[in-house]
C-alpha cells in the first residue's frame, strides 16, 4: 500500500510540474522579444521605447529589472492606470513579468500623449528629457542605443 501511495504521489507530482511548465507564457527577455512585445502593444516610437528599456536596465542586468521585472525604471503611479503588482522599497513598480512592464509603459505613454497631443519624434525625445529622465543627455543616450541596434529595429 505504501509503495502504491508513493508511486501515486510521484506520478501526480511529475504531472503537476510538467503541466505547470507547459503553461508558462512568458518569453525569455532578449532584444528581439522585447521589440516584438513593444510592437504588439502598439507603442508609439517603438525604437525609442526599445532603447529606453535597454538603457534603463543596462542590457537587462539591473537589479530593478532582475528583482521587479521593471524595464523602464517606472515608479508606482498614484493616479494613472497600471498593471503593477506592488512596489519596491524605493517606490519603483513591481511587475509579474517583463511583458507586463512593457504593457504598463503603453498605459503611461497613452496617458502622456492624451495630455500632450500628437507629438513628433523630436518632441517625444525632448519630453523624455524633461519629464521622464533623471539624468542629463538622456535622449542622446537613447538615440545612440537605437543606432547600435538597427539589426533588431526593423521598421
Amino acid at each position: 500500500m505504501k509503495k502504491l501511495l508513493m508511486l501515486w504521489v510521484f506520478l501526480f507530482g511529475t504531472l503537476t510540474l510538467s503541466t505547470t511548465a507547459s503553461f508558462t507564457t512568458e518569453d525569455e527577455i532578449n532584444y528581439q522579444n522585447l521589440y516584438s512585445k513593444i510592437l504588439e502593444c502598439n507603442i508609439k516610437f517603438p525604437d525609442i521605447v526599445f532603447a529606453q528599456a535597454v538603457l534603463e536596465t543596462g542590457h537587462f542586468r539591473s537589479k530593478l529589472f532582475q528583482n521587479a521585472n521593471n524595464l523602464f525604471g517606472m515608479k508606482l503611479p498614484k493616479k494613472r492606470e497600471t498593471v503593477a503588482v506592488g512596489k519596491t522599497s524605493g517606490g519603483y513598480a513591481r511587475f509579474e513579468s517583463w511583458e507586463s512592464s512593457v504593457y504598463d509603459y503603453s498605459l503611461w505613454q497613452n496617458n502622456i500623449l492624451s495630455k500632450n497631443g500628437d507629438l513628433t519624434r523630436k518632441q517625444y525625445l525632448t519630453m523624455l528629457d524633461k519629464i521622464y529622465s533623471e539624468s542629463k543627455g538622456y535622449s542622446k543616450k537613447v538615440t545612440k542605443i537605437i543606432s547600435q541596434h538597427t539589426d533588431v529595429l526593423v521598421k
